[in-house]
């Protein structure tokens, strides 16, 4: 070995040695109030527009909303966690009093039921939808045909008559098998046809019910009644195939959106609004104003790097990283040119 190999061996282990120290024990703590000091004052002097490009930024953002994987693993991963959280042994005993306090649950409950143009936007949306004007044909529709068989006043005051209808009414459903079913029609459709009249009348009454007041009293009943339940029932609810089942829809629907041209809009609304707003501020000044203070961030990774860094096994891939970097300089044209 040559007096300049051996040198830059001892160069090569006192460097790595050095970059170590500096990431253990008291050379951690060090370190931490160093590097963060610096970059508060480099924050200091520069801006968000700065050292961001905007488009640079955006599209970046809805290239991995559109591509990020959630492959079949990850879904195994977020299944079984989700399976777990339920079947947890803590659910046992636990309320959702454990979790929400009362007073909180009621301010949340006061200040939603104040949205009183999107209820009634919403009322009204449900009850134009088809789906209730059938609803609606068809319970009026029982309830006359009901009455006329059952509860007039024929019916009520002539013994046997109710019977007698019954039977009658089977013999011509017998005879004309076609006739009921074209009265049914008949019946719905006329109905159907006069239907706004009972639509505002369920409008009014829905919107009575659900006035703030009352979604207050409702809200109030609904606590009483869920809110010493243990969350351990949750579980009786649905079963692990429904689980996994419901999170493969919610991924087939997430591949939709994903792409949408409505939500890539929106991302680029929001970057763009976030950036217009914030763009001219001193880094440090940014962080500081949003509760991310120097203080808090070296408190934060002195309590959690000690224990990262002291996991043996993560410790030896640093150490190997370290020296393969401080390696390959000792071992450079450049350094040899340097030490002549």
């Amino acid at each position: 070995m040559t007096d300049q190999t051996e040198l830059a061996s001892k160069l090569e282990e006192a460097h790595v040695q050095f970059l170590l120290n500096r990431l253990k024990d008291e050379g951690l703590d060090a370190t931490i109030d160093r590097e963060l000091k610096a970059a508060w004052e480099w924050g200091a002097t520069v801006s968000l527009n700065d050292i961001l490009d905007r488009e640079l930024l955006v599209s970046t953002i809805l290239r991995l909303v559109e591509t990020g994987p959630f492959n079949e693993e990850l879904r195994d991963i977020v299944v079984k966690s989700v399976i777990t959280g339920i079947q947890a042994e803590f659910n046992d005993g636990a309320t959702i009093q454990s979790l929400v306090p009362k007073a909180e649950y009621d301010k949340a409950i006061s200040h939603y039921a104040k949205f009183e143009k999107i209820r009634v936007d919403v009322i009204r949306m449900i009850l134009e939808s088809p789906i209730y004007s059938e609803l609606i044909t068809d319970v009026l529709y029982h309830g006359i045909k009901d009455y006329i068989t059952t509860e007039n006043v024929v019916v009520k005051k002539v013994p046997g008559m109710g019977a007698l209808m019954k039977a009658g009414a089977k013999s011509l459903n017998k005879a004309m098998p076609k006739l009921e079913g074209a009265a049914e029609g008949t019946i719905k459709k006329f109905i159907t046809s006069n239907l706004r009249s009972s639509v505002e009348l369920s409008e009014k009454i829905l919107n009575n019910a659900l006035s703030e007041s009352n979604i207050k009293t409702i809200a109030d009943h609904f606590w009483k009644t869920i809110s010493e339940k243990d969350f351990s029932k949750f579980k009786n609810y649905v079963t692990d195939e429904d689980i996994n089942e419901t999170i493969a829809i919610g991924d087939d629907l997430w591949s939709e959106v994903r792409k949408a041209e409505y939500l890539h809009n929106m991302i680029r609304q929001i970057a763009e609004h976030i950036l217009d707003e914030n763009g001219d501020k001193k880094l440090a000044d940014l962080v500081n104003d949003i509760g991310y203070t120097e203080d808090y961030i070296a408190g934060e990774l002195k309590q959690i790097l000690p224990g990262i860094l002291g996991r043996e096994a993560l410790w030896q891939y640093l150490e190997s990283r370290v020296r393969s970097t401080v390696s390959d300089f000792y071992s450079s044209d450049a350094f040899t040119a340097a030490v002549g």
